[in-house]
């Protein structure tokens, strides 16, 4: 089956995999992140807005907080060991690091841009344009989105562009898109060079998205470059 994925992902991108994570999981997870958010809330109330020097919490959008601290209670171990073991058997020459996060949505909140995950190695190419060498490694860098609450197309699901992988150049404008409808206790696992945007939630409640990402011990993930931590105390000992 392992290999199958590994197929799968090679081809697309992303795979899909339904009913991963149990009911009583889904709850504590949820529970956990309440506790991290009413922290965290509690100590920004009276910061200037938007959060943009941190690594452990950042604001993409004014009221669209990533949250990536405080993800140490055991929950989270025995939730991610099986998740280590499938990204390990996706990608087996690569060793790599993970952290927790989690990205609530709030009605209104807009679309992102569609994007990659991945710094590409070389620094002189525009947009989202990515090398040959960059296409060549094998997978570096993974993602894994647990959807907390029901994903519709009202509240917004996450487009993702298969194969877009494999390819240096993406024109958006005629790219075929797939926005999967996902369950709590499902997951979507993508490669980080795989375009993909979070659309817009029109619902009336809030869009919330546990996540792991996965990197190669040698990649420089400049989303911790600056190691300004609002929340040392949160951080995993």
């Amino acid at each position: 089956m392992k290999n199958h994925y590994a197929e799968s992902m090679a081809k697309e991108g992303v795979l899909i995999l339904k009913n991963q994570i149990s009911e009583n999981e889904i709850f504590s997870i949820r529970n956990e992140i309440a506790k991290i958010r009413h922290y965290v809330m509690n100590k920004i109330s009276s910061m200037p807005r938007p959060l943009t020097n941190y690594s452990d919490i950042a604001e993409r959008q004014l009221n669209r907080l990533d949250y990536r601290c405080g993800f140490t209670a055991d929950i989270f171990v025995n939730v991610g060991k099986p998740i280590i073991e499938l990204v390990a058997s996706l990608s087996p020459l690569v060793t790599f690091t993970h952290y927790w996060g989690a990205i609530p949505s709030l009605p209104g909140s807009g679309p992102t841009d569609m994007h990659r995950d991945i710094y590409p190695i070389y620094n002189n190419l525009e947009g989202n344009n990515i090398a040959d060498i960059d296409i060549q490694l094998p997978p570096y860098y993974f993602t894994v989105l647990m959807p907390l609450v029901e994903i519709t197309e009202e509240n917004g699901p996450t487009e993702f562009i298969k194969g877009s992988h494999k390819h240096k150049v993406i024109d958006n404008k005629t790219a075929e898109i797939t926005a999967p409808l996902i369950s709590p206790g499902d997951m979507v696992i993508f490669d980080g060079r795989t375009m993909h945007r979070g659309r817009a939630n029109h619902a009336s409640e809030e869009r919330l998205i546990a996540y792991i990402t996965f990197t190669a011990n040698w990649y420089h993930d400049q989303t911790f470059t600056k190691n300004n931590y609002l929340f040392p105390e949160l951080l995993m000992k």
